[in-house]
C-alpha cells in the first residue's frame, strides 16, 4: 500500500490505515450500531484520522462520514 506520496507504507503503517478504513466503512454501512457505539466509532476514526493524515494517506474528509 502506498501512501499519497507514493511512499510504501510498513507493515505497521499499514494496519493503522486499514483500521482507520474499516471503522469508516462501518459508520457508513453500520445501521445497527447503538447509539454509544457509533459515537465511540466516530471518536476512534476521529483520532485515527490524524494518523492517516499524518502517513500522508489523504484520508478524505471527516464530514463524509458524519464525524
Amino acid at each position: 500500500m502506498k501512501n499519497a506520496m507514493g511512499v510504501e507504507l510498513g507493515e505497521s503503517e499499514r494496519t493503522l490505515v486499514e483500521s482507520y478504513l474499516g471503522l469508516v466503512r462501518v459508520l457508513k454501512d453500520g445501521k445497527d450500531l447503538a447509539p454509544f457505539e457509533r459515537r465511540n466509532a466516530m471518536k476512534a476514526v476521529a483520532a485515527l484520522w490524524q494518523v492517516v493524515n499524518g502517513l500522508d494517506f489523504d484520508p478524505g474528509n471527516l464530514y463524509e462520514i458524519g464525524v
